[in-house]
């Protein structure tokens, strides 16, 4: 079934014209928001809490841009399936390269949000990063749809890796420097290794294993900025946070990291993925907050 599925719908979708896919992505808006009303509910009341000082109208307004945009990078994400290289890269450009030639020997601790389109931003890393760059992800259940996904995104260089997984690959031998991705802005809900900091006004959990293995593997971290251009159009800036960890306090580096992202958010919110319910985690009695960075 599942086959069928992608022979009959992904396939087909991901070997259209840039030109034909964002009418499919305005049709498909039509359908999520307007019609269906896909976690309208959940995204309302993030972008309500996130956004205090705004006017229904306002709150709206950015719903609304979202749910463009969201429908996008679910055309653009299935687009990669089959896009041509030379199309990807011209769609998704890196700067800032001295910052990652600076620290050609070291390993790299990477990052980012689910903000603009990461998934753009991950399958081309590798080569403009000049390295092997691997990015952490849920295996799917579905053995064809994970096979297919992880070779799409693995088409130009960049590693999968499967999060259960990674104590392993971090502790392979491997004599050249890496890179890991981390998306580190979703809700780490089970986890107990977390730390807490004021995100977009909110107590907000952040799971420290993105600092625990840049500590432990003396890595380079950099934040991954993403910025949207015109529409299919992505550019990336890297960030340093810190070449050395060591002299950092506890959860400074997720604060900086937080802090970051929180800017580039507030900035352009419509570009954040607000339908998951990124609060569902309340801080317990003893919990205390990271010391607030100014950047």
């Amino acid at each position: 079934m599942t086959k069928i599925l992608y022979l009959l719908f992904i396939k087909p979708i991901s070997l259209l014209p840039f030109r034909a896919l964002y009418i499919l992505s305005d049709f498909l808006y039509l359908i999520l928001y307007k019609v269906i009303g896909y976690r309208t509910k959940v995204v309302r009341q993030n972008l309500t809490s996130s956004f205090t000082d705004l006017s229904k109208e306002e709150i709206k307004d950015i719903e609304s841009k979202f749910y463009h945009h969201l429908c996008d990078i679910i055309c653009e994400s299935l687009k990669v399936f089959n896009v041509k290289e030379e199309d990807l890269f011209e769609r998704c450009v890196y700067n800032d390269l001295d910052l990652i030639n600076k620290y050609k020997d070291r390993n790299l601790c990477i990052l980012g949000g689910h903000y603009n389109n990461w998934e753009y931003a991950g399958t081309v890393s590798s080569k403009y990063a000049n390295r092997e760059i691997g990015a952490l992800y849920t295996k799917l259940s579905n053995q064809f749809f994970n096979s297919r996904i992880t070779r799409s995104r693995e088409r130009f260089g960049l590693k999968m890796i499967d999060k259960n997984l990674a104590k392993e690959y971090f502790n392979s031998e491997n004599n050249k420097p890496i890179g890991i991705i981390f998306g580190a802005d979703q809700s780490p809900t089970y986890s107990k290794n977390v730390v807490w900091a004021d995100f977009l006004g909110q107590d907000t959990a952040l799971y420290f294993g993105p600092e625990k293995y840049s500590r432990e593997n003396d890595m380079v971290v950099i934040y991954t900025q993403i910025i949207k251009k015109k529409r299919g159009f992505y550019e990336c800036n890297f960030k340093l946070i810190s070449d050395d960890v060591s002299k950092t306090e506890h959860g400074e580096i997720l604060e900086k990291y937080t802090r970051l992202l929180e800017k580039d958010i507030k900035n352009e919110p419509q570009y954040w993925l607000w339908t998951h319910k990124r609060w569902k985690r309340e801080k317990k009695e003893g919990e205390e907050l990271l010391k607030s960075t100014v950047l």
